[in-house]
């Protein structure tokens, strides 16, 4: 098959009369993997592997949500256990994704206290 994988982000603001139009980017992808799952984790105050499924290897599409209250305490997704090579931050109630390369593991640690983030991956 062909054309299985959808992705679009859109984003949109305004304020004090200036403003960034809305416009949605989206891309139809073929998946050669055939694996996905959606899952929520508890991130600590100390580094942890994301859990993704074993059954999801290869390169791999991931997006994160928080499910802290905006406002609230954020995580810093990084490459490496130390938490230095920080690609992502995610704020409350804020998203995020990326591509993870075959063979990278990803980790994460909230600021304060934990929080709980969703997770949604699939092969490409």
């Amino acid at each position: 098959m062909a054309d299985e994988i959808q992705i679009s982000s859109k984003i949109y603001a305004a304020k004090g009369g200036a403003y960034l139009g809305s416009h949605t980017n989206s891309s139809t992808l073929d998946m050669t993997g055939t694996h996905m799952a959606e899952w929520t984790q508890s991130i600590g105050t100390t580094y942890e592997a994301i859990a993704t499924p074993a059954d999801i290897t290869g390169d791999y599409y991931i997006e994160f949500k928080s499910l802290e209250a905006e406002g609230g305490n954020y995580v810093q997704i990084a490459l490496d256990t130390a938490i230095t090579q920080i690609f992502c931050k995610l704020k409350g109630a804020g998203l995020g994704m990326t591509t993870v390369p075959s063979g990278v593991s990803v980790y994460a640690k909230a600021n304060t206290s934990a929080v709980v983030i969703q997770c949604r991956a699939c092969q490409v």
